[in-house]
């Protein structure tokens, strides 16, 4: 009964949701989200243990959330207020017409995004990918990441300047397949399988591994990202 983000401040009940958040979890996150919450780049399937969080800030009321009723579950109480556009396409968003990138755009926008980690030697092509960046009517992709590009985690946009990447390595290829095919993943609702202890059990189980990740991180001078 007691609130879900008082949880971790108590031992007892730690020692009470642990190992049954841990069960659950391999039982039924552990196939897409790996045996150690590392997640998977190749399908876009999120890091949970990186303290890097799409979706919320990660406490464990917002985890308990996702896990109740999922990300593009079809539950009205899940989280499905955007997806990333496919450029690429002739037709890039289901929900309204949007303009499609040229290859040539495509290439600019990744430069521009590439320029927030590292000095990019076409500075015209950064120019232009910013342009692309802010347009209202083309690329609109401060729409959602917003104009400093660091995302927006009440829609489930990431931050495209921190070096954390939901697809792939950070690489120019894996940047222009994300703009170019789009992304849009699902996270079931586990309300009608799963018991309300059950999942917030889950919830704590994976909050405590993102905190642990964020506590080897400071310890060793670097920075939560």
């Amino acid at each position: 009964m007691a609130s879900a983000d008082s949880i971790p401040g108590n031992a007892d009940l730690m020692s009470f949701a642990m190992p049954r958040g841990a069960s659950a979890y391999s039982k039924h996150c552990a196939s897409c989200h790996g045996a150690q919450l590392q997640g998977d780049p190749v399908r876009a399937i999120p890091n949970l243990a990186d303290a890097d969080w799409l979706y919320g800030s990660g406490r464990v009321s917002e985890i308990e959330r996702v896990v109740l009723y999922g990300i593009r579950s079809g539950n009205s109480k899940g989280w499905d207020l955007a997806h990333m556009p496919a450029f690429a396409t002739p037709h890039p968003y289901d929900l309204y017409a949007m303009a499609p990138l040229t290859p040539g755009d495509i290439e600019d926008v990744t430069s521009y995004l590439l320029a927030f980690r590292h000095p990019q030697a076409d500075e015209t092509a950064v120019e232009r990918g910013g342009r692309i960046f802010h347009d209202a009517n083309q690329g609109v992709c401060s729409d959602c990441h917003g104009f400093d590009a660091k995302g927006d985690s009440a829609i489930g946009a990431p931050d495209l300047t921190d070096g954390v990447w939901l697809r792939g390595d950070g690489s120019r290829q894996s940047i222009e397949d994300s703009i170019a095919h789009g992304l849009a993943g699902r996270c079931p609702a586990w309300i009608t399988v799963l018991s309300p202890v059950t999942i917030r059990a889950l919830a704590v189980y994976v909050h405590s591994a993102s905190t642990r990740a964020s506590a080897r991180t400071l310890s060793a001078g670097g920075k939560r990202e």
